[in-house]
């Protein structure tokens, strides 16, 4: 897009408030960026609809939700950062991280779910390629497909808009 026409887009304040929104937490729902900016929701949806509409952002749809992501966002990195703003299956993967080849009752034991709310998280991670399930006898056993580092880069690269002590720790433990 033509800088002088980003610039005139982005020219009345509460848009430009709105766009900076998308850039600073990429992958947050509506309700979410309506919570963290402030801005009432008729005129949050208005803007998101016009910035959406010329380029400026993309609306990705995640079941009923819909995250808004900043232009030219990586489409592998949509996914997984979709995935890491839902925190329970943000505690799953940061658990994954650092514990290969877990079976599913540690997993539940970590992140203090249900089982059967764990095997809903875990059937949807395994479905979209992010890890996958290896079974040994009765035993089940989990581990990441993605490379740990692209979890961590996304942590870090955002870690502002998570807001979460469990991510500030994954992060400090592995030194990056």
């Amino acid at each position: 897009m033509n800088p002088l026409y980003h610039d005139k887009i982005l020219e009345l304040n509460s848009r430009k408030k709105v766009y900076g929104f998308v850039k600073k937490h990429p992958g947050c729902h509506f309700r979410d960026l309506e919570r963290k900016s402030g801005i009432p929701a008729t005129s949050l949806k208005y803007h998101l609809n016009f910035l959406n509409k010329y380029g400026l952002i993309s609306e990705e749809k995640d079941g009923i939700k819909i995250r808004y992501f900043p232009e030219k966002f990586n489409l592998e990195n949509k996914t997984l950062l979709g995935l890491l703003r839902q925190e329970s299956v943000r505690k799953i993967l940061l658990f994954l991280v650092s514990n290969e080849k877990s079976n599913h009752d540690t997993i539940v034991g970590f992140v203090q779910l249900s089982p059967s709310t764990v095997s809903w998280h875990l059937k949807k991670l395994e479905s979209k390629h992010i890890i996958k399930s290896i079974k040994k006898g009765k035993n089940t056993f989990y581990d990441l497909l993605i490379d740990k580092k692209e979890i961590l880069s996304i942590l870090i690269n955002h870690k502002e808009s998570f807001l979460d002590s469990l991510v500030n720790k994954t992060i400090e433990m592995w030194d990056i």
